[in-house]
């Protein structure tokens, strides 16, 4: 395998080569360096495809629900410039759309602009597996069982 000072140097390659790479502009060596060998490695994980694939502009992927916990000097930082957040920012979910248009249908010609085109993502999980970038096939298998059941 790849030794993590060759993946380092990449990591430190890409940071300056494309710096619209999130994942690299945000990697801190220093940060890398204070955990221990496990976490480092998982923090690897969580940036692989930065390093992969340098022209990515995010670059990262938490791989279990508690990697933006246990690595939230690196994904806070990641997950605000992606989103234009302020540092102080608190994100607050309001599901009511009461306020949405007119009885919560927004009719975007009144703001004159013509059909839009959306796409939603949904990459969540269920709490008691990975995210799909750490699954194994058998881990997987459980997780669609689950979801059939449901």
């Amino acid at each position: 395998g790849v030794e993590p000072g060759q993946e380092l140097a990449r990591i430190a390659e890409i940071k300056k080569s494309h710096p619209d790479n999130l994942a690299m502009k945000y990697f801190d060596a220093d940060y890398f360096n204070s955990l221990d060998a496990d976490k480092q490695a998982a923090l690897l994980r969580c940036v692989r495809t930065g390093f992969e694939n340098e022209d990515s502009g995010m670059g990262c992927y938490a791989m279990t629900p508690n990697d933006y916990e246990t690595f939230n000097p690196f994904f806070d930082p990641v997950i605000r410039d992606y989103h234009g957040a302020s540092a102080d920012a608190v994100h607050e979910t309001d599901w009511d759309i009461s306020a949405v248009g007119e009885g919560g249908v927004l009719d975007v010609t009144k703001l004159g602009l013509s059909e839009l085109s959306m796409r939603v993502r949904v990459g969540r999980n269920l709490q008691q597996f990975n995210l799909p970038g750490a699954m194994d096939r058998a881990e997987r298998i459980e997780f669609e069982k689950t979801i059939v059941k449901a």
